[in-house]
């Protein structure tokens, strides 16, 4: 037991010096070095701290602090949370529950919205879902980062993309890309927003920002780079004589492709029907054909053919507008909105940005595509219109809970001091903690 003691002494630094009877054992002799003056070690910061010997101010809290400081919290609080009320209700915020409303057989539909106050730019767009759990470990873990950030070269063998399971490929076997679940399950309903003023009988069609530098986060700008569909595999990668888009299945570009055609007017006689990029077979050696998008010169200049109604359409023909997308593909803002998950079953993500303003008594029109299934799990789907502000959109959560606060601080020190002037008690009086006699 003595030996133990010495190596344990000797361990922790205790021993000063190696006892000779411990040299017989070979004990193990770790000399402490030579310490620091007392005077220099009881100077430095964390001496004091670690001695816990640093000047600290332990206030005496009586009643002539307290009531003065919870009253004067009280009445602050209620001030912040009178003012975040205030700018909240500035916020202008006009919202359409869209589930069950009827469309065309084109699948349109709309809402008719109101302006009653002057809605300042920026004025953003936003979607919102009800019933949606993005928050499951299962959807959140489905997807791979490297597939969506890499460009040159793809990866084509289903073996290597795991982390999409269970959406990796097609049903002709071609990968998916992107795959995975949260990909997979992309918002793509398409809203057009037309405005009339109060002597026209003509709809006009309200420009929208949706690129991704002005409706995705900054930082994900970064993570999404599109592949180039007419581009052709890499020795490696499978056969080098087809293109990506033909090797792959670029589900993606159908839905946020590189051109559109938008419809700048719209009337009773001239309804809104939604215009599609048309798509074509191609054949593939020793394969059933595919179908590929109806677009050439991705990254250069982009060219592609339209159909509406099922037919081909002509983009040059009046009242049309052709327009070339900056943000396409797997870099849409709209596929880098919803790769962000959300964390509750009811959530809004950005849509888009208008940037000018609207003023009180314009009659807004909203188009909106059907194409988006909520009903069968029993989901719902709204549109908004709402403008910011400083703490951003509209909440009055955040108001109401200062004003609680506040008020509960009011009520705590008047009853305080009514207790300090009605039935006063001693400060410091040690009769108070005095044991009971027995």
């Amino acid at each position: 037991q003595a030996l133990f003691t010495q190596y344990l002494s000797v361990g922790f630094g205790i021993g000063r010096a190696c006892p000779r009877r411990m040299m017989r054992v070979r004990a193990p002799c770790f000399p402490s070095r030579r310490p620091a003056a007392e005077g220099d070690r009881q100077r430095t910061l964390w001496y004091q701290f670690s001695q816990r010997r640093v000047k600290a101010w332990q206030p005496i809290l009586t009643p002539r602090f307290l009531i003065p400081l919870y009253m004067v919290c009280g009445v602050a609080f209620i001030v912040l949370g009178i003012s975040f009320l205030i700018n909240s209700a500035r916020v202008v915020e006009l919202s359409c529950d869209y589930t069950e409303r009827e469309t065309s057989e084109h699948g349109v539909g709309y809402c008719d919205l109101s302006i009653e106050q002057d809605m300042e730019a920026p004025i953003w767009v936003y979607y919102q879902l009800e019933g949606f759990f993005q928050n499951h470990r299962r959807y959140v873990k489905s997807y791979d980062p490297t597939q969506l950030a890499e460009a040159s070269s793809p990866e084509t063998r289903k073996a290597k993309l795991q982390p999409c399971v269970p959406a990796v490929a097609s049903s002709d076997g071609r990968v998916l890309y992107p795959c995975g679940l949260i990909a997979m399950t992309v918002f793509n309903d398409t809203f057009v927003l037309a405005r009339r003023s109060a002597d026209s009988e003509s709809w006009q069609r309200l420009d929208v920002n949706t690129d991704a530098e002005a409706i995705a986060w900054q930082s994900d700008l970064s993570k999404f780079s599109n592949v180039d569909p007419e581009k052709e595999l890499r020795p490696g990668q499978g056969t080098t004589s087809l293109q990506h888009q033909t090797a792959m299945d670029m589900w993606i570009l159908k839905f946020f492709p590189p051109m559109s055609c938008e419809q700048q007017e719209f009337s009773d006689s001239l309804p809104f029907v939604p215009i599609n990029v048309a798509t074509r077979q191609e054949e593939i050696p020793g394969s059933s054909p595919v179908e590929l998008l109806d677009c050439t010169g991705y990254s250069s200049s982009p060219a592609c053919n339209f159909t509406r109604a099922g037919k081909p359409f002509d983009c040059h023909a009046p009242g049309y507008r052709l327009v070339k997308r900056k943000s396409w593909g797997v870099e849409s803002g709209h596929f880098m909105v919803w790769m962000r998950i959300a964390g509750l079953p009811e959530f809004r993500k950005l849509w888009g940005k208008v940037d000018e303003p609207l003023k009180a008594g314009t009659q807004l029109r909203t188009y909106f595509v059907d194409n988006y299934p909520t009903k069968h799990v029993h989901g719902k789907k709204y549109f908004v219109l709402t403008t910011g502000s400083a703490l951003g959109g509209r909440s009055d959560f955040l108001g109401g809970g200062y004003i609680l606060v506040g008020s509960c601080c009011l009520i705590f020190s008047t009853w305080k001091l009514l207790q300090c002037i009605y039935s006063p008690r001693p400060l410091g009086d040690i009769s108070f903690l005095a044991s009971k006699s027995r």
